[in-house]
């Protein structure tokens, strides 16, 4: 189940990283003092590799 999510993953993280996406965070204003477009690239990172762990962990059963 999990390996079948990471191609629709890939292309979703793909996407959330092309310009036309990246220009609708590429304002001038800030949240906290931070940029918007680095908050959006943090929180897309983050997203992947939170994703990346989670398809990469154990489910607890033994190889056949």
């Amino acid at each position: 189940m999990r390996r079948r999510l990471l191609a629709p993953c890939f292309g979703l993280f793909g996407a959330l990283l092309v310009w036309p996406l990246l220009s609708i965070p590429n304002r001038a204003f800030f949240v906290l003092g931070v940029p918007v477009l680095v908050l959006y690239l943090f929180v897309v990172w983050a997203v992947i590799v939170a994703v990346l762990v989670w398809a990469s962990g154990r489910t607890g059963e033994d190889p056949p």
